[in-house]
């Protein structure tokens, strides 16, 4: 089954269209916040900021004053910066989140994010798509590819988690594709070229200067926005930027000359003959086009420079946060401790293999191994060794790789929540493995063709709509919902309906903590709080004359006495009930 241009397009659009639609449905599901995302409301929309008192009401209102742009404080992105600074995260995704509830004050709502998001896709979406066909995948194959990118749990999840990570992946992704379009281009200069040792005797012309640069820049300002987005985008970059500047100084695909014995016998007499070797055109030309190469590259590397020099002007922040600032110092500490190699890599491969390819990875390994024998033995697969992009899958590979090992040393082990920091890596680890499955299946089975379609890729999507079945129909892979809040949330509504006095004991080692609870709290219309390292007599009225309390009580070595010290001076209250736990917090009812 022939597919032109336009049915591909059209396809594309009908299967981005579904999968908009499937992440509004799992939008909708979505009943709580991670802590982190109401990390990221506050500190896009703060007003005056979060204090903890001791033995004090404090209105609700206040609370979600927090989180939302008050009238008049709309597009503030001074304040944004600002607050930014305060923490480790560099500022775009916030003043993006922060335009978005300029647009709509007053209201804190998760579609406010979600949109964010959603338009994050959808360019994630178009970008994927062109860098498949930048490395010579077949229409029906980027077709397969799209539909295991966009269905895919981790891809719906990166969606629905209200952070950076999502717009980290888009410039990943125009990252690597501008990379892609610059090793075109260079293959298409050496066509038809003699290549003689590495390097080429045909010198660049101005149309291949003009082109290079252009690519340079574009790639220097997806430099400066991945950076402003998240620092991991800098692991990304310099992977990608070592692996290219290899490729275009020592492994250029070369049109060697097949040595005949004769040629061999003069080769070994002048071996030693410096003064002909220095004479020798060609090895002048030779020495003359690596230098030239080697400009290429400075000129590569100055612009990639800059672009992080800008980076830092716009936001200076960025310095202290990566060399001084807390997560910083993690993350080298992590890096440098070779002893936890392996328990980290591998934390982050079952990571990938349950909640990426739902278990069935060793299915992909395999695929993929057979795939490179067959290439290197060329069972099967005549052809495909001239038609695979192998400058492209080899540069790809590397850094994917690269990206894929130094996060997993670096990044937080906080369970399936980690997947986070390896999602912008995803889709292309996913197009790899679509490109490689492919070539395995057809080493196995042929070229040929089932129901018009090439059962290779016909095998492949079938594979893809496996995992893609089983991630989300069986495992349930998709994260960052909490449907277990539902409850919890109408729990809360229902005893804020019966005057239920809410008491928040904290701890004072850790009172941000207090935001995991943030959705159950701004049910009530206000709040009791008690610094659980005072042990001072509680006195306040209400508290003791309430005839019901719902109190969430943080982790703590005086929790116990403060509970009973709460019983004991309300006469009201009968009994106290534990009712739920939630991270470092327990819930109680006394009534």
């Amino acid at each position: 089954m022939k597919i032109d241009s336009k049915k591909h397009s059209l396809i594309l659009l009908f299967i981005l269209v579904l999968q908009v639609l499937t992440i509004c449905i799992f939008g909708m599901q979505k009943e709580g916040f991670h802590q982190d995302e109401y990390y990221s409301y506050f500190s896009s929309n703060r007003t005056l900021g979060f204090y903890y008192p001791d033995r004090e009401w404090v209105d609700t209102k206040t609370i979600r004053n927090e989180f939302v742009v008050l009238p008049g404080e709309g597009f503030n992105y001074g304040l944004v910066h600002l607050v930014q600074s305060w923490d480790v995260h560099p500022p775009f995704f916030y003043d993006l989140l922060h335009t978005v509830c300029s647009v709509t004050p007053g209201v804190f709502s998760k579609w406010q994010g979600i949109i964010i998001n959603l338009i994050a896709f959808i360019i994630s979406f178009i970008i994927l798509e062109k860098l498949a066909n930048s490395i010579g995948m077949s229409k029906e194959l980027r077709i397969t590819l799209m539909f295991a990118y966009g269905f895919n749990p981790m891809t719906i999840s990166c969606v629905l988690f209200i952070r950076m990570y999502m717009w980290l992946t888009v410039f990943i992704l125009a990252s690597a594709y501008w990379h892609m379009k610059l090793i075109s281009l260079i293959k298409r200069y050496y066509e038809g070229s003699e290549l003689v040792g590495f390097v080429l005797a045909k010198p660049f012309d101005k149309k291949f200067k003009k082109g290079f640069l252009s690519y340079v820049i574009v790639i220097s300002f997806v430099n400066l926005f991945g950076f402003l987005t998240q620092y991991y985008y800098l692991i990304f970059m310099c992977m990608m930027g070592i692996s290219f500047g290899i490729w275009f100084l020592f492994l250029m695909p070369k049109n060697r000359k097949k040595k005949t014995k004769e040629n061999q016998n003069e080769a070994g007499k002048n071996v030693l003959d410096i003064e002909k070797i220095l004479g020798d055109e060609k090895f002048v030309q030779q020495a003359a086009s690596m230098a030239e190469r080697f400009k290429y590259i400075l000129v590569y590397i100055i612009c990639s420079a800059l672009s992080i020099g800008v980076s830092v002007a716009v936001y200076p922040a960025s310095v202290s946060h990566i060399f001084r600032g807390y997560r910083g110092k993690e993350a080298a500490e992590a890096f440098s401790n070779m002893y936890n190699s392996f328990e980290r890599i591998n934390f982050f491969f079952r990571l990938a293999d349950d909640y990426l390819f739902s278990g069935i990875l060793w299915l992909i390994v395999v695929m993929i191994v057979i795939a490179l024998v067959a290439l290197f033995f060329m069972l099967r697969v005549k052809g495909e060794k001239d038609k695979l992009h192998i400058a492209h899958i080899r540069i790809l590979v590397v850094t994917a790789t690269g990206y894929f090992l130094i996060v997993a040393k670096t990044a937080l082990l906080l369970g399936d929540t980690s997947n986070r920091y390896e999602m912008p890596i995803y889709p292309i680890i996913l197009l790899l493995a679509a490109y490689f499955t492919r070539i395995g299946i057809r080493a196995i089975v042929g070229n040929r063709k089932a129901l018009g379609i090439q059962i290779p890729v016909l095998g492949t999507f079938i594979i893809f709509t496996l995992i893609i079945g089983k991630g989300i129909g069986i495992d349930r892979n998709v994260l960052f919902l909490y449907p277990e809040d539902a409850a919890k949330i109408t729990y809360a509504k229902k005893m804020n309906e019966k005057k239920a006095a809410c008491v928040v004991m904290y701890n004072d080692a850790t009172p941000d903590n207090i935001w995991r609870l943030t959705d159950e709290l701004l049910q009530y219309d206000e709040l009791y709080y008690v610094n659980e390292a005072n042990t001072k007599e509680l006195t306040d009225d209400k508290i003791n004359s309430r005839e019901k309390l719902v109190i969430y009580a943080a982790d703590h070595d005086n929790r116990d006495y403060i509970l009973e010290e709460i019983a004991d001076n309300n006469h009201n209250v009968k009994e106290c009930k534990r009712m739920s736990e939630k991270d470092m917090w327990t819930q109680y009812v006394m009534e």
